[in-house]
């Protein structure tokens, strides 16, 4: 009777088997489409045999365990390249959306805004005291500034954008964390008391692993691997996240990453054991946030300016370009003839030494007097040496320069000389030139030879502001363009400075980029050359993503043929199962009829 029943037990185990194997083929026909699952098999052994003589009886069969098919190799080259991805994508989505900021189409953009300025201005030459070209010229004026203005405006907003999502990257670098930390939990509870294997938290958990890792580039330490080569599937609950040597997830417990903003930039720091802060936006490498760490910059520099930022490169390209513009055209609409003149409020001390101020050059300029019949009744050239000050109180101070009594026409005559018309001197922080009193009829003018002191300061400017984010037309001229001049000498019909203002569009000046290089150019070569460095940038960041893409498909494929479901496998072995399932069936079917003839003998 033992025997009978033992058989029955070897077929009941049969059919649990079979059953084991339809259940798991069932799973994973079911997950088919599943992102992220990894196909499941069994793995059965013949049970504990009955030790007997003439020898062992068999004791029928037992699923051993129920695995994934995962190649932990693989699926770290495939995380790895997600991270690169998601870097090269992001990277290459913005630096296109920077580059429309720049169309130049043939109706459209800075560079065509620059030569309906020029335009302008050749027409006037043309017709110096015309109303109706001042018009035109005050309104292409306006147009090209408020281009440059919105460009800078966009470039801003994009660091601004940039910088939010790069706060709420942290965020979810911090939930996902979490997440981890609680997969963890339910792994340990399943393998450590049931010594089972929670293979669909463990696919779960690797999802959960690419999302962070398209966040930012992870290091994943786990427990040992399976020794069947054919898997090398993780297993144990040994388990980090370390983030360039920053461990972010210890098994069961996380340490969040902090962020700190500072003048409206945020950055992230860890804190370690003894709570120290440290800084880790450095730190961060691949995925969405390190492409906008290179974007938007990793800190601030002394002038709250980002630093290794592609973005904040090219503001500083678009306020490199603007300023050339502003301080080229207003030296040269210094040398219009007016009854005063009056800089800007300087942001330097009066003591300074100008040739160590960066926009200004040695060399000299001519302070020039007409009359009112537009005749030069008086001319000094003024120098910048590397003594010269704005108002120390020596004779090396343009003040002491301007106001010294000197013979300017050689002629020893002590009343036509600049001193005795003009004077200067400091109010309010600004440098004023103005007629003395009792002088009537004169006019003064700057004609600068390269030291760039008229336009750095700024005297009866055509241009206010600094940068591309605030340069305007002057006041006056925006409120009524028929103050705005095109004579040097004051008279009728004089163009003189429409020409030179014309001539300005062919002149190389000398560009000092924020990085420190420095290139001599025309305006609309350095804009070409600011935009050609854009469209570089864009087109090297698609060929980039190309070829991550590429990458990343090929290694997809070679997770995908391990861990895909393969529905004719699946079906083979749903079969298969069904066949043992009947088998076992039939062996119960027989012990049932073997238990009847035993009973039916007794009777």
């Amino acid at each position: 009777m033992a025997s009978i029943f033992n058989s029955l037990n070897i077929g009941y185990s049969g059919l649990n088997t079979a059953q084991s194997g339809i259940n798991t083929t069932s799973h994973n026909i079911s997950n088919a489409n599943t992102p992220g699952y990894s196909k499941q098999r069994i793995s059965q052994q013949a049970q504990a045999p009955l030790h007997n003589i003439p020898g062992d009886v068999g004791n029928g069969v037992i699923v051993d365990t129920i695995t994934r098919v995962h190649d932990e190799y693989i699926f770290n080259r495939y995380r790895g390249s997600q991270s690169e991805l998601e870097f090269t994508s992001y990277t290459q989505t913005t630096l296109e959306e920077v580059s429309d900021y720049f169309p130049d189409l043939q109706d459209l953009g800075i560079a065509k805004d620059l030569q309906d300025f020029f335009s302008s201005w050749s027409d006037l030459s043309k017709d110096p005291n015309s109303s109706a070209q001042k018009v035109v010229l005050a309104n292409n004026t306006q147009k090209l500034t408020n281009t440059l203005n919105d460009t800078s405006q966009k470039l801003e907003s994009l660091q601004d954008r940039l910088n939010e999502e790069f706060k709420e990257g942290i965020n979810e670098v911090n939930k996902l964390a979490r997440e981890i930390v609680e997969i963890n939990k339910n792994i340990n509870k399943i393998e450590n008391v049931r010594q089972g294997n929670a293979n669909d938290l463990r696919d779960q958990r690797d999802q959960v692993e690419i999302k962070m890792n398209k966040l930012l580039n992870i290091s994943v330490f786990k427990g040992q691997l399976n020794k069947d080569i054919s898997q090398r599937t993780d297993m144990g609950n040994s388990y980090s996240i370390n983030i360039q040597g920053f461990n972010i997830v210890d098994g069961t417990t996380y340490h969040p990453i902090e962020i700190n903003s500072t003048n409206k930039f945020n950055s992230a720091t860890y804190s370690s054991h003894d709570g120290h802060l440290i800084d880790f936006t450095s730190k961060i490498r691949g995925g969405k946030l390190g492409a906008i760490v290179s974007l938007r910059g990793s800190e601030l520099d002394s002038e709250a300016k980002s630093v290794n930022s592609k973005i904040q490169n090219y503001i500083d390209d678009i306020d490199t370009l603007a300023k050339g513009l502003i301080q080229k055209t207003n030296s040269i609409y210094a040398s219009s003839a007016k009854e005063k003149m009056q800089s800007q409020a300087y942001e330097i001390d009066h003591d300074t030494k100008l040739a160590e101020v960066a926009d200004i050059n040695k060399g000299d300029f001519n302070i020039v007097i007409y009359n009112n019949q537009g005749e030069i009744v008086s001319k000094r050239a003024i120098s910048i040496d590397e003594n010269t000050t704005l108002n120390d109180g020596t004779a090396d101070s343009l003040i002491s320069k301007i106001n010294a009594e000197i013979d300017d026409n050689e002629d020893n005559d002590a009343t036509n000389d600049l001193n005795d018309f003009f004077e200067a001197k400091m109010v309010n922080n600004t440098f004023t030139i103005e007629q003395k009193d009792g002088v009537d009829g004169y006019y003064v003018a700057i004609e600068d030879n390269n030291t760039n002191f008229a336009g750095y300061s700024g005297f009866s400017r055509f241009f206010e502001g600094s940068s591309a984010k605030d340069i305007n037309i002057a006041y006056d001229i925006k409120e009524n363009p028929l103050n705005l001049q095109s004579f040097k000498a004051p008279i009728d019909g004089n163009n003189d400075l429409a020409n030179d203002m014309v001539t300005l569009q062919y002149e190389s000046i000398n560009f000092t980029r924020a990085n420190g290089t420095s290139s001599s150019q025309t305006l609309e070569e350095f804009y070409r050359f600011t935009v050609s460095n854009i469209a570089t940038d864009a087109t090297n960041a698609k060929i980039s993503h190309d070829a991550t893409e590429s990458l990343d498909n090929s290694i997809n494929q070679r997770l995908k043929s391990v861990s895909d479901v393969d529905m004719d496998e699946e079906l083979m072995n749903l079969m298969k199962y069904q066949t043992a399932y009947q088998s076992s069936a039939k062996i119960i079917t027989t012990i049932d009829q073997m238990l009847s003839t035993l009973l039916s003998i007794k009777q």
